[in-house]
This record gives structure tokens, C-alpha cells and sequence, in this order.
């Protein structure tokens, strides 16, 4: 598919998975930026349409010097093809609440991005939209132990996300046509 109709779709579809009717999701307290920076893996997802498929993903911020957050999605359709990436950008639109986030991955779509969970060393996250949609499970590291994993399972499904849809990317080639991988 031409990258550009694919950015439009997934952005629209970003954008009205947005407008959620539910109660509020809860968030982190606090998020320290600077620390939240660098590549996270995903390690299992809600997977959207454009995601299905894809193995080794991960996203990686950047802090710019203007406060915005530079968002470069990495992923490969197979082991044995060449990485490709997405580029967006992030902001607050509350600099107090730094668990809220603006996503943008084609002008002039936005969609709102939630960091639900965040464990005290910042090697593990857990990330989902208002509409419960979508989800993801990220490390700072290409793999996740089990009970860790269940706990933020667990914590998603407490948040009302259908984690029943959940599934793990391959991060490694090894982990590819396992159970519960996509």
C-alpha cells in the first residue's frame, strides 16, 4: 500500500478510535520526560490494522528543545526484510500532565495517548487511547518476563480494554508463529 493513503487511514482511524464515551482512563502521576526518551520494543499489542504482521516494532522518542517529542516508529514485515520507519511527533498539551500525550502522524490527524503504567526504573510502559481500542506494552528491552507481562494484562483489563485482543510481536526471530504472537 503507498505510504501516504496508509498514513491517512491509519491517522483517521487513530483519530476516531480518540473520541471515547467511557469514564477516564487512569494515568501515571508523573512522567519524567528526559527518562521516558529512547527506543521502547513493543512487546504485545491491541493491533490496528497497520500494525498486524509487522515483527521487531518499536518506538522511539526524542525530546526536541522546543518541548515537542519526535516519534519514529520502527518496524520490519518479516525477519528478513530491511527496517523501515514512520515519522511523527508528539506533545503536551498540559505541561503539567506529562502522562497525557497529542500524537500526530499525519497532519492533520491527532489522536490522544495515555501512558497508563510505568514502572520506577522506566524499562516498562503500558499505553493505550480513551477508547480502550488500542493498547501496548512496551520495554525497554526486545523481551518482557511472563509475570510482568500478566500484571499489566491484568491492570488493562481492571481499565476496561478488551485484552482478550491482545497479541505479542515477534522480537525476536525465534518468537514468530509462537502462541499468542501475531
Amino acid at each position: 500500500m503507498n505510504r501516504i493513503p496508509m498514513a491517512l487511514l491509519m491517522a483517521a482511524g487513530m483519530a476516531t478510535a480518540s473520541c471515547a464515551t467511557d469514564a477516564p482512563l487512569k494515568a501515571v502521576d508523573h512522567v519524567d520526560l528526559p527518562r521516558y526518551m529512547g527506543t521502547w520494543y513493543v512487546i504485545g499489542a491491541i493491533p490496528n490494522m497497520f500494525e498486524k504482521g509487522k515483527v521487531a516494532t518499536a518506538d522511539e522518542y526524542r525530546l526536541k528543545p522546543d518541548g515537542t517529542i519526535e516519534n519514529i516508529y520502527h518496524y520490519r514485515k518479516g525477519f528478513d526484510k530491511p527496517e523501515k520507519t514512520w515519522n511523527g511527533k508528539a506533545w503536551l498539551p498540559d505541561p503539567k500532565d506529562t502522562a497525557r500525550w497529542k500524537v500526530q502522524l499525519l497532519w492533520p490527524f491527532r489522536s490522544d495517548y495515555i501512558i497508563l503504567a510505568l514502572d520506577p526504573a522506566y524499562r516498562v510502559t503500558m499505553v493505550g487511547l480513551p477508547s480502550r481500542k488500542l493498547l501496548w506494552i512496551m520495554a525497554k528491552d526486545r523481551t518482557l518476563d511472563d509475570g510482568a507481562y500478566q500484571r499489566l494484562i491484568d491492570q488493562a483489563r481492571q481499565q476496561g480494554f478488551p485484552v482478550e485482543q491482545m497479541r505479542k510481536v515477534p522480537q525476536r526471530a525465534e518468537d514468530a508463529g509462537k502462541p499468542g504472537f501475531q
